[in-house]
């Protein structure tokens, strides 16, 4: 188990959220999530520090849909 920063988790955020992005599964996201502080930081994250990421990517998710649809309409 390793500390990670808030940007460290944030980072992790935002890989999870182009994840997300690009397959529309949050399994894959968390996939992605879990590699990339692999790959980046050497980590293995808890899963308070997953589900966190998670959280704040799916917030990022809505922001984008949220931001869409105005523009839209």
């Amino acid at each position: 188990m390793a500390y990670l920063t808030e940007n460290q988790i944030t980072e992790i955020a935002e890989a999870a959220l182009v994840s997300f992005e690009m397959t529309a599964s949050w399994k894959e996201a968390r996939t992605a999530a879990i590699e990339y502080a692999a790959d980046e930081f050497g980590a293995t994250v808890t899963g308070s520090q997953l589900g966190y990421a998670l959280n704040k990517a799916k917030v990022g998710w809505t922001a984008i849909s949220y931001a869409t649809k105005k523009a839209v309409a």
